[in-house]
């Protein structure tokens, strides 16, 4: 048992690790486009771990953004591209719960936590590493109807998702609607291949005079802070995937050096690069924990993107250590140690790039004079 732990958080975690184990015997599959992560998300259901940030009375576990570290670390370990979609459809069930009505939470809430049905969140990334996920769905109300015309054009789950999540702007006004991903207007396009993340079921979503019915959008609270909230927890949900990656990048080279031959074993250089992988990991699993742990938005608004930033950088240097490590062997396809290195790229600049993480972090530092990049305004 991890000591900074508790016992119901260490159950939890062992918990998502068994059920993940499972998951990693389909990663390349998924990688390569044999299968796609529907079939992984549905294992989460069954053990319950999809519905972790939605409430017990609708089936959910009731936890906070602590476990949602804890199980992104341990889906990010085996299979990034399951772990994206599972973030997506966990932050939007907590939507869900925080800005649904009664009756909107026993409609949509426990169908998703048990996977029945799965939940995907519009948003624009843009195209530009300085740009943060965003609207990019504009609305307009005619008499108790909502229609809805806009692109956004990478939406992870979009092709695997049953419901839609759209951040809608009606005038000055932000909302949410939950939209049928079959309903009349909607278009959801096709996964293209990507450097990583393969199979995540990415792909633009457009919309063109979608109604939205009453009873389908979502205001019952603080909208604008409400999303923000969304954006902190997905930083931690992404930033417990790439210190998954880092992870297992690191257990791959531990387990390869040891096994090859004394002369890998005992090069300075191989040496070096294991113990850097290992601190830079260990440093950002805790950076990670400690943002899952403030209970203040303002606390956390401030360590989730340095979490985020710090992960993601780690990711980075230590799935490229492996490629290293692995030499020839690591550079071939199938090999699982390159998927690492592709995924963990594709987590430093996918929704909302480290740039925008560090512009997230001096914002904190200089109110005064850095510019606020969150457009939920």
């Amino acid at each position: 048992m991890d000591p900074r732990l508790s016992e119901t958080e260490t159950a939890f975690r062992d918990l998502v690790r068994r059920e993940a184990s499972s998951i990693g015997v389909a990663a390349d599959d998924i990688d390569q486009g044999v299968t796609t992560a529907a079939s992984a998300i549905g294992r989460l259901a069954t053990a319950n771990i999809l519905g972790i940030c939605a409430p017990e009375t609708h089936g959910g576990g009731g936890a906070g953004p602590v476990e949602l570290a804890l199980a992104s670390e341990e889906v990010g370990a085996v299979s990034a591209s399951v772990g994206v979609v599972a973030v997506g459809h966990m932050v939007s069930s907590f939507l869900l719960d925080i800005l649904g009505t009664p009756t909107q939470r026993q409609k949509w809430l426990p169908a998703a936590v048990e996977g029945q049905t799965l939940l995907a969140l519009v948003l624009d990334c843009g195209g530009s590493l300085l740009e943060s996920p965003s609207c990019g769905v504009s609305g307009k109300k005619e008499a108790d109807r909502l229609y809805l015309d806009g692109r956004a054009r990478a939406v992870t789950g979009s092709t695997l998702a049953d419901f839609l999540i759209v951040p809608v702007k009606v005038g000055d006004t932000l909302l949410l609607a939950v939209v049928d991903a079959d309903r009349n207007g909607v278009t959801v396009g096709i996964e293209a291949g990507q450097l990583g993340l393969n199979g995540a079921g990415q792909a633009p979503v457009e919309f063109s005079g979608v109604q939205v019915p009453s009873g389908s959008t979502l205001s019952t609270g603080n909208v604008v802070e409400t999303m923000k909230m969304a954006d902190d927890l997905f930083r931690i949900g992404h930033a417990g995937l790439c210190v998954g990656i880092g992870r297992a990048a690191l257990e791959a080279s531990t387990a390869h050096v040891s096994g090859v031959n004394d002369e890998l074993c005992r090069e300075q250089s191989v040496q070096w690069m294991l113990a850097d992988m290992a601190t830079e990991t260990e440093a950002a699993r805790l950076l990670t924990w400690y943002a899952a742990s403030r209970t203040s938005p303002g606390e956390m608004r401030e360590a989730a993107p340095m979490a985020r930033l710090l992960a993601a950088d780690a990711a980075v240097r230590g799935s490229r250590s492996a490629v290293q490590i692995f030499g020839p062997a690591g550079n071939e396809r199938g090999s699982g140690i390159e998927r690492l290195y592709r995924d963990a790229k594709a987590m430093e600049i996918y929704h909302g790039a480290v740039e925008v993480q560090r512009l997230a972090v001096a914002g904190e530092l200089l109110p005064r004079l850095a510019k606020d990049i969150s457009p939920w305004q």
